[in-house]
């Protein structure tokens, strides 16, 4: 609901949100040239301010200080009425005074789009969708971060949620404060809320004698300083019932030109108040600063439609067209999904076709959709993403709360597939959930949730083979995964590592494809895609049907995408890129792994990885400062053919990049493995977890799976434990 209410009424409202906010942009930065160019008041009360200006410039009406600190003065020059700015050091004209014409159309087509109330309305209604976007989008943000507490971590997601997502959280404050002022301020100007003010002080008064005094003599313009006054009007010489008028930042009244006191005053109100305290935080007027601000807050608008535009296009293309999707009281197998941004659906997609083909009936839905019962239903099969912390995604969010509703089953067997990313403390969460209310339910287990790892497609298959069994059938999954844009990329450099053909790695590394003349490679359109070290390059080999991802270890500014490949047997893409010459071209995308990096600061890292897991921890450590403290535990398999980039870490333990290089070779003579130096380690690993220190692991998922466990030995007594790691963000893996 959050979501479809955020991007609806972003894109109904979009067109008038850009100009609001670019408008509000240009206005903003007027308070600070109106404060530039007015001179300093010389801390003068209104009396001395008014005394030499009447001295000084004839026939003046009325003094006006303006929200940036300029004095101007109304007077007559013969039968012509003048308006003309003061200096206040010198009461004497500056300049005429004339508001920029420029300034008055941006602040009517910002204000009511240059027409009248129609305009007004649907300036309000405008800075009202704004506010809710706002509020809905900081509540998606929050439900991503995982909560409160770490909505100011790092951003997670693919470059296009993170270009959203990063200005949104730098600029919500500014357009929360401009969209809720905004709101206040329209509902005033309909008299929707009340104003104040409903005593006119100056009614019916009338001056204590026909003698004036000097305005400089007068003691209730002498208590009143320059910085609060907003308008004196004073009494017409040739009307002796006329009084002085006196405005200012607390309240308003009139003053006895006989005796220059007060002939009454009335403060300002709690509404008047809140008025002028709304209409300042909006325009910042009198508060520069608050106005730049606010106009860079109005900025990021525009970035954050456009992103959001094609954030929703790229959701709604990746919803797919279901075919033979029988009505769900005719079906014997329901498929539910459970997605935050649709990626799930196309896993979704292929299993429903595959169910299909295989002739059952199938009723595939979103889990927000779950219906009271299923007639004729005898299997139960649950999609499911989590989302932030362990949440329930936008497609499930009400699904718990329908099961509740639901009659009790019987003999409806049930299975459930969970996608996430391991690098999240609560991987795959709330699909584990999800099994545990449906076994509340009396639905019956096939198995233990499987899952599925930054949407891998064999670990998909797999679970599709199972399931083929376990329902007596064959599927036959045709997954397609959504196109994504790549980039042509030319081998320069290869590096072979092992003796054994069928298994032997090789460290590739590629270059841009140079164009062949033309426009392009005049504007130098021949170039890497942006990407850092821990980065994942997608490969699709000719005749595949989907990408295989390789750790990057190289970044964009090496200029070079450098992967290391170890060949599998049956492999398509390793034996692909391991066949690959020099010269020879592929190409590749990149896709972010943001949450794999060194944490930032000066704390200790402990490096581990085996085979070819060792490329994005070579890339770090090349790019670690010498006062960083890195230590490598590395495993392989033979200490002569599988020790990969061997010269080059000795080297960098030389110039103090990697400060230790311990080593583990399974098939030599002294038989090792990597966590069993990490045990043998325990002590000095103790004292640099002690130290703030980060782990990070990269390798297959049965090395990590012994690391993790050989750590939970490691921490025992220290308080801390693996998880509690994860969760501060010090244990971080990239399994294969």
């Amino acid at each position: 609901m959050l979501r479809r209410l955020h991007s609806t009424l972003g894109l109904i409202a979009a067109l008038l949100l850009l100009v609001v906010a670019l408008t509000g942009a240009v206005l903003s930065v007027f308070p600070t040239i109106e404060r530039a160019a007015a001179p300093a008041d010389g801390g003068v009360d209104v009396a001395t301010l008014a005394g030499r200006v009447v001295a000084t410039v004839p026939g003046v009406e009325s003094l006006v200080r303006d929200p940036s600190g300029a004095i101007v003065a109304y007077h007559r020059v013969g039968d012509a009425q003048r308006v003309s700015r003061i200096d206040p050091a010198s009461d004497k004209i500056l300049a005429a005074y004339e508001a920029s014409a420029i300034q008055r159309w941006v602040k009517n087509l910002h204000r009511r789009l240059l027409l009248d109330d129609a305009g007004r309305a649907a300036i309000g209604v405008t800075a009202a969708c704004m506010l809710v976007i706002l509020v809905c989008g900081l509540l998606l943000l929050v439900r991503q971060m995982g909560g409160w507490r770490r909505l100011a971590g790092r951003l997670r997601g693919d470059s296009l949620q993170r270009l959203h997502n990063e200005p949104a959280r730098l600029a919500l404050a500014g357009l929360v404060l401009s969209a809720a002022t905004g709101v206040l301020m329209s509902l005033a100007s309909f008299g929707l809320i009340p104003e104040g003010g409903g005593t006119d002080p100056l009614l019916d008064l009338q001056p204590s004698a026909a003698t004036t005094i000097a305005l400089g003599d007068m003691p209730a313009l002498r208590a009143v300083d320059v910085s609060r006054l907003r308008q004196l009007k004073l009494a017409n010489p040739g009307d002796a019932g006329d009084v002085i008028e006196l405005e200012t930042t607390d309240g308003a009244g009139a003053i006895d030109p006989a005796t220059g006191d007060w002939l009454a005053y009335v403060a300002l109100d709690r509404w008047q108040r809140l008025h002028a305290t709304v209409r300042m935080l909006h325009t910042g007027e009198g508060l520069w600063w608050l106005a730049l601000l606010l106009g860079a807050s109005s900025l990021t608008v525009p970035l954050l439609a456009v992103t959001g535009m094609l954030i929703w296009r790229r959701r709604r293309r990746s919803m797919p067209r279901l075919v033979g999707n029988v009505p769900a009281q005719e079906a014997d197998t329901v498929l539910l999904v459970g997605s935050e941004t649709n990626t799930t659906w196309a896993f979704a997609s292929a299993l429903h076709t595959a169910l299909t083909r295989a002739g059952l009936s199938v009723h595939t839905v979103s889990m927000n959709e779950l219906a009271d019962g299923y007639r004729h239903a005898r299997r139960l099969l649950v999609l499911t993403a989590t989302y932030g912390d362990g949440e329930a995604p936008e497609g499930a969010r009400r699904f718990v709360a329908r099961l509740e509703r639901m009659a009790a089953p019987t003999g409806v067997a049930f299975a459930v597939l969970g996608f996430g990313d391991r690098q999240f403390p609560r991987f795959c969460a709330f699909a584990r959930q999800v099994h545990a209310v449906l076994v509340a339910k009396g639905f019956e287990p096939l198995r233990e949730p499987g899952t599925v790892d930054r949407q891998s497609e064999p670990e998909f298959r797999d679970w599709c083979e199972w399931l083929g069994k376990a329902l007596g059938v064959v599927l036959d999954i045709q997954y397609t995964p959504p196109l994504i844009r790549t980039t042509a990329l030319t081998l320069v450099s290869r590096i072979d590592y092992g003796a054994d053909p069928q298994t032997f790695a090789a460290v590739l590394r590629f270059a841009p494809t140079a164009l062949a003349g033309g426009w392009r490679s005049w504007l130098g359109a021949s170039r890497l895609p942006a990407f850092e070290t821990g980065d994942l390059l997608g490969v699709v080999a000719p005749g595949g049907a989907s990408p295989r991802y390789y750790s990057l270890a190289s970044a964009a500014a090496d200029g070079a995408a450098e992967i290391c490949v170890r060949r599998q047997v049956g492999g398509v893409c390793s034996t692909f890129l391991t066949g690959l010459q020099p010269g020879a071209q592929i190409q590749a995308f990149v896709r972010p792994h943001s949450s794999f990096r060194p944490a930032a600061g000066e704390q200790p890292v402990i490096l581990i990885g085996a085979g070819t897991g060792i490329g994005p921890l070579i890339g770090f450590i090349r790019h670690n400062p010498p006062q960083r403290a890195m230590y490598l535990y590395f495993g392989a398999r033979d200490a002569e053919g599988d020790f990969l980039y061997r010269d080059e870490l000795h080297g960098l333990v030389d110039d103090r990049r990697l400060r230790a290089l311990t080593t583990a070779f399974s098939r030599s003579v002294e038989r090792a493995y990597v966590q069993d130096r990490l045990v043998a380690d325990t002590q000095r690993l103790r004292e640099l977890i002690a130290q703030g220190a980060q782990v990070m692991v990269c390798g297959g998922r049965k090395m990590a799976d012994g690391v993790a466990k050989a750590w939970e030995g490691i921490l025992v007594g220290s308080g801390l434990s693996v998880a509690q790691l994860r969760a501060q963000g010090r244990y971080v893996e990239d399994v294969y």
